[in-house]
């Protein structure tokens, strides 16, 4: 067996082992489940499951034109098999498989792996700009519950760097290449500001869409509609900007449900609140099981991986 067979078996292990233990994980929780759809209604959570998947296509769009900038130009079925397929790793504990994925899937691309391993980064990290950038619509709310809040604003004002000063994100892309070993490839040269502004609104278009869904769950659960609006969709953003910082946790387990129920505590209490935390959780990963299923399944045989470079 060749080099690359045992790359491509092992990858393909991988996704299948992640799908299986994610799969797994939803049918053990099934029946509490079943109660948190019975009190929101099947048509709310239908309704917050689309959004939440909705959500998702603004950041494959931003990583699409990030990796453009950097010089990799995909076609859009490959493009997507690369962007989902190595995204499910994120359930893996580590917050690197996901770049080391990005990499592994740029052999078969004729592509430096320090590219596509830093799109990722560099994606990553203006989502982080984005979603606290979001996160400041929850924050009037927040500190009319608790002055508290207030503190949120340095953190918030000091995530638009990235955006202003750009050098500070080649930075760490320069210690993507150190982790995974691939100065060789070359420097990573970032495209330019507006390319990177660009970037920047898709994925605030993303978080806006994703952060609906919780909005959806509030109101069902007794929320008011206004205070669901500002708290489930900025809320949601700061919640995930702090699993993005879990590297042990998969997918940010625990940090983020704690940021999701400390901003949510603001509108729900008791069971109410805790319903909604574990089903806003278990609609996501049933989004991203589905949607990586159905990227697999589909693009397998009319994109080959080998064939993803566009012209």
């Amino acid at each position: 067996m060749t080099r690359r067979r045992v790359f491509t078996v092992l990858r393909t292990a991988a996704i299948v082992l992640v799908l299986a233990f994610l799969g797994y994980q939803l049918w053990r929780v099934r029946h509490g489940v079943g109660d948190s759809l019975r009190q929101v209604g099947w048509g709310n959570a239908i309704l917050a499951g689309a959004l939440a998947s909705i959500g998702g296509i603004p950041g494959f769009f931003g990583w699409r034109l990030l990796l453009a900038g950097l010089g990799t130009r995909l076609t859009l079925p490959v493009a997507a098999r690369v962007f989902f397929l190595a995204g499910i790793t994120r359930y893996l504990p580590g917050g690197i498989w996901p770049a080391v994925a990005h990499a592994a899937m740029a052999r078969p691309l004729g592509e430096p792996a320090a590219r596509l391993a830093g799109a990722f980064v560099a994606t990553q990290g203006l989502g982080v700009v984005a979603g606290l950038a979001v996160g400041l619509i929850a924050l009037p709310w927040l500190v009319a519950a608790d002055a508290i809040w207030w503190a949120l604003l340095p953190l918030l004002v000091a995530a638009f760097l990235p955006v202003v000063a750009p050098r500070s994100l080649g930075r760490l892309l320069g210690a993507a290449q150190r982790i995974l070993r691939r100065g060789g490839d070359g420097p990573i040269t970032l495209p330019g500001r507006r390319t990177l502004l660009a970037v920047t609104g898709l994925l605030t278009t993303g978080w806006l869409i994703s952060g609906l869904h919780v909005s959806v769950l509030a109101v069902a659960l007794g929320a008011s509609p206004a205070g669901a609006l500002s708290v489930g969709i900025g809320g949601f953003a700061l919640s995930t900007v702090a699993g993005i910082f879990t590297l042990v946790m998969p997918s940010g387990l625990g940090p983020r449900e704690v940021v999701l129920g400390l901003t949510l505590a603001t509108l729900l209490t008791g069971p109410a609140l805790i319903t909604l935390v574990a089903l806003s959780r278990v609609l996501i990963t049933v989004v991203d099981v589905v949607s990586t299923a159905v990227v697999l399944a589909v693009l397998t045989r009319i994109a080959p991986l080998t064939q993803g470079v566009a012209s």
